[in-house]
């Protein structure tokens, strides 16, 4: 019979030991690198910070290391050690040419993590990064072509501009909105239009700058003079009758959210149900015509002066201020963005001008909805509507039929809401109805740029 001696045994006891410890380390460092990610792509580079999230779940991040490599030798951009326990980092990284003695040209972009796998035994494992970049510090070439901007609180305008050849993206900002440049108006590729708005609720003296960007982010800008005619607006109170929120508030409501918002007693909360209405779903209605704003074509399918609908009459007006009152007290306030016209029951609506349908489908407050894009990011929209006579894709000319007026949405008589929007946003309809302010804000601007800078317009 073989015989075990004791210290056969520990040994055993021992190696099965050292098994279970590796076996134990080995499930805590998952046996995989960091994790390196990029937030987008750095194959141009320049002035412009971009992000770079490092991480490990197993022992944890040690170091980091991001620099450029050329034939000149390394310029270090990053170096990072962190604590035990650190998982992840985010880090900003910014080239700074000035400090680091760099010039616009080719390099090689390296980004190492180390963890902590093994530490005090081995130097830990490292991921890489590395990608050949274009570095680029040189931001793109902008001028304004177009005149001084006149602009109606509310209103809209046009400025034309002309970019490098260099730049991927360009455009207006007012505020936090930006209005895209289009190119292709004229026949010179550089020379962009942008439609713009100075939104209703923007208070006087908003910067208004034209920008440019290029691939490696660099960016330039540059000022618009412009000169702000401000607007009064009508100011409204509007008693909320029991018929109007049990009429058209609850169906409504049912139907956008599915159910029916009931008080303590069981019975439906008409209030609740009007200020969900009225807030949320308001909002998320206009957010969507602000994303499908932003999708018009580049070409501009319009000509002359937009048309009212023939023989109505003018209800609210754009930007009418209104007081929401339940048994006498004021329970919300809203902007009315558009305008109510009104003829007789179920009254053909026409577009107000040549384009594509791009929306025909109920909207929440605004009923059945029918928008068309007449291009460059100016689309207007027909609500409320009994019924829809166009679809999605449909091109209309001035005067074809694209519905009939109706009391959907939260509609009380038989009208037309009638809305301007320039990229997303809404504007005076007033403006496009007068010949006289195209004449002056939009053809005055195209000719004199044509004239001034012997440029032509593309054969349309």
């Amino acid at each position: 019979m073989l015989k075990v001696s004791g210290k056969q045994i520990v040994a055993v006891f021992g190696i099965l030991l050292l098994i279970v410890v590796l076996i134990k380390i080995i499930s805590i460092a998952e046996m995989s690198p960091p994790v390196i990610s990029i937030e987008r792509d750095v194959k141009n580079l320049g002035g412009t910070p971009f992000e770079v999230t490092v991480s490990d779940k197993g022992t944890g991040l040690a170091k980091v290391r991001i620099y450029l490599l050329d034939t000149y030798g390394e310029s270090v951009l990053v170096e990072k050690e962190y604590k035990k326990g650190t998982k992840s980092d985010v880090i900003s990284v910014r080239i700074n040419p000035e400090k680091l003695g760099i010039k616009s040209g080719t390099s090689e972009l390296f980004i190492e993590a180390t963890d902590r796998f093994m530490e005090g035994l081995f130097p830990g494992r490292k991921a890489v990064f590395n990608q050949k970049v274009t570095l680029d510090f040189i931001p793109p070439e902008l001028q304004e072509l177009s005149p001084m901007l006149y602009i109606r609180h509310g209103g809209a305008g046009v400025v034309i501009y002309k970019v490098s050849e260099d730049t991927v993206s360009s455009g207006v900002q007012i505020k936090d909105l930006f209005f895209e440049g289009y190119p292709g108006y004229f026949e010179d590729p550089l020379i962009y239009l942008s439609f713009i708005a100075y939104p209703y609720n923007a208070e006087k003296g908003e910067k208004i700058e034209i920008f440019a960007t290029d691939a490696a982010g660099n960016e330039a800008r540059e000022s618009v003079y412009y000169r702000l005619i401000r607007t009064s607006y009508v100011k409204d109170d509007i008693n909320l009758s029991e018929w109007f929120l049990k009429k058209k508030v609850l169906p409504l409501f049912t139907r956008v959210y599915g159910y029916s918002p009931l008080g303590d007693d069981g019975t439906p909360d008409l209030r609740k149900a009007f200020l969900k209405i009225n807030n949320e779903t308001r909002k998320e209605n206009d957010n969507r015509l602000y994303e499908i704003g932003r999708q018009s074509g580049g070409k501009v399918l319009w000509k002359g002066k937009f048309s009212q609908l023939r023989n109505s009459k003018v209800g609210a007006t754009f930007a009418d201020h209104r007081n929401y009152l339940m048994d006498g007290e004021v329970i919300d306030n809203q902007y009315h963005l558009g305008y109510d016209l009104s003829v007789t029951k179920k009254y053909p609506v026409s577009a107000s001008n040549s384009g594509v349908v791009v929306f025909a489908e109920h909207l929440g407050i605004y009923g059945n909805t029918v928008i068309v894009d007449h291009g460059m990011g100016v689309m207007t929209l027909y609500s409320h509507l009994s019924s829809m006579d166009a679809s999605v894709g449909d091109s209309v000319g001035k005067r074809d039929i694209v519905g009939r007026t109706g009391t959907t949405g939260l509609a009380v008589g038989d009208h037309l809401h009638f809305g301007v929007y320039v990229q997303g946003v809404p504007v005076r309809p007033l403006e496009w109805w007068d010949a006289k302010w195209i004449k002056d804000n939009i053809l005055y601007k195209v000719n004199y740029v044509k004239e001034n800078y012997g440029v032509a317009e593309s054969p349309r």
